[in-house]
Formats: C-alpha cells, structure tokens, sequence
C-alpha cells in the first residue's frame, strides 16, 4: 500500500506542476490537443512522467543501484525527469502536452524533481510514523 500512495503522491505532484507551469506559460508549454482537453493532457501526461520515473527508479533497484538521500541522487533523478518530459513533449499528439524549446524539459524537470523529493520525504515520514 505504501508504494500505491507514493506513485499517487508523485502523480498528483507532477500534474501539479506541469498545470502551474502551463498557465504561467502557456505559449512555452501547451497541454491539449484536438482531442484532449488541458486538464487530461496535463492529467496523461503527468501519468506518463510519474509511470517512466518509477520505470528507470525499479530497473536501477533491481539492478543493485541503492539510492541515499545526496545530491548525486538529486541530480540523477532531475536527468530522469528532464528526459522523461522531453520524450512525452516529443509525442504530444498522443500524450496531450507540447513545448517550444528543450529548455522547458529543463525547467520542468527541475521543479517536478523537487516537488517529488517533497513527496516522498513526506510520505516516508508519515509511513515510519505509522509504523
């Protein structure tokens, strides 16, 4: 039950900010197509970016990568953010989100990075509490 209410958390963190960043900037970054309203580009989207997060998290953990709270694992999950939000802004048509220039993958990837460690440092904490 724990990792449901972790990929919920980090769901519901990036559909945050991938929505706040598509109204402060909604030339740069475009949630929507024909066939998706903003809310359910921003809604598959921020699936999609949490789905490829956890996917690269479990293939390194299986692999025997053991990530601590530093900064190289900061870094590392920013890289993973960064290029999981250019790949979906490379098939917007599918997905439903679209920017103007790679640097957007850059700036969202920064702030869903940080507002996932957000996330999850409250969530562990609140599980070790009930625990």
């Amino acid at each position: 039950m724990y990792n449901h209410i972790l990929y919920f958390s980090y769901w519901l963190v990036n559909f945050v900010v991938i929505l706040a960043i598509s109204f402060l900037f909604p030339q740069d970054v475009v949630l929507g197509t024909w066939r998706f309203t903003a809310i359910e580009g921003a809604i598959y989207t921020s699936f999609w970016l949490t789905f490829w997060v956890w996917l690269v998290w479990d293939f390194l953990y299986f692999r025997g990568v053991r990530f601590e709270k530093s900064f190289s694992t900061w870094v590392y999950f920013f890289a993973v953010n960064t290029v999981g939000i250019w790949i979906i802004a490379r098939v917007s048509n599918t997905v439903g989100m679209g920017i103007s220039w790679w640097g957007w993958a850059l700036i969202l990837g920064f702030f869903a990075n940080w507002m996932q460690r957000v996330a999850f440092g409250f969530i562990t904490k609140r599980q070790l509490k009930i625990s």
